[in-house]
């Protein structure tokens, strides 16, 4: 047997060693072999020989529990992540209508300060002084309900918001379900139209 056949025997014998060792881990040797090529061996293969770790790769298969447990795992995210989704949803609504609406009412609320600071002056004649406090009170009042038609507004753009959000979040969770429904077994199907 010359050497390049003993390196080879020794690199089956190894691997051979590692497949049938009930260890996740086994102890292998790294050497150069005669031809410069790289050899590795279950014992030291030579002056130079490296000691090298070698871990068994786990098994493609997982079994039904393992599958049922991840499939458990990614549904119940995928179900956060639709709640969340519907709360960011929610945010940028109020963000986007209460925003502008807020701004508007309080150039209201200003204005209606502005006027209430002109009731009652007495500058003026007491008819005058009538006249201009009616005047006054109209534009406040006409204020007034500027600011109740904002806010009447606001609700219900978000109470629309709130539904679609809603709608969006259930579109998901629908989806998610279908996707993480447990298979059917063929038998399943084909009696179901018996039913």
């Amino acid at each position: 047997m010359d050497g390049r056949q003993w390196w080879g025997m020794a690199l089956v014998c190894a691997a051979g060693a590692l497949a049938a060792a009930p260890s996740a881990q086994a102890q292998v040797y790294k050497c150069t072999g005669a031809k410069g090529e790289t050899v590795y061996a279950q014992q030291p293969c030579g002056a130079g020989a490296k000691e090298v770790t070698v871990r068994a790769s786990r098994a493609a298969t997982r079994t039904p529990g393992e599958a049922a447990t991840q499939s458990a795992v990614f549904r119940s995210t995928d179900l956060s992540d639709a709640s969340i989704a519907e709360r960011n949803c929610m945010n940028a609504a109020r963000s986007n209508i209460q925003g502008p609406i807020d701004r508007r009412i309080e150039t209201y609320q200003r204005q209606v300060a502005a006027l209430n600071q002109q009731l009652g002056r007495t500058d003026e004649d007491a008819l005058a002084a009538a006249t201009r406090d009616a005047g006054v009170r109209a534009q406040i009042a006409s204020l007034e309900q500027s600011i109740s038609a904002e806010r009447r507004s606001a609700d219900s753009t978000l109470t629309s918001a709130q539904q679609r959000c809603a709608e969006q979040r259930r579109d998901r969770e629908a989806s998610i379900e279908r996707t993480y429904a447990p298979a059917r077994a063929p038998s399943d199907t084909a009696t179901d139209g018996l039913r």
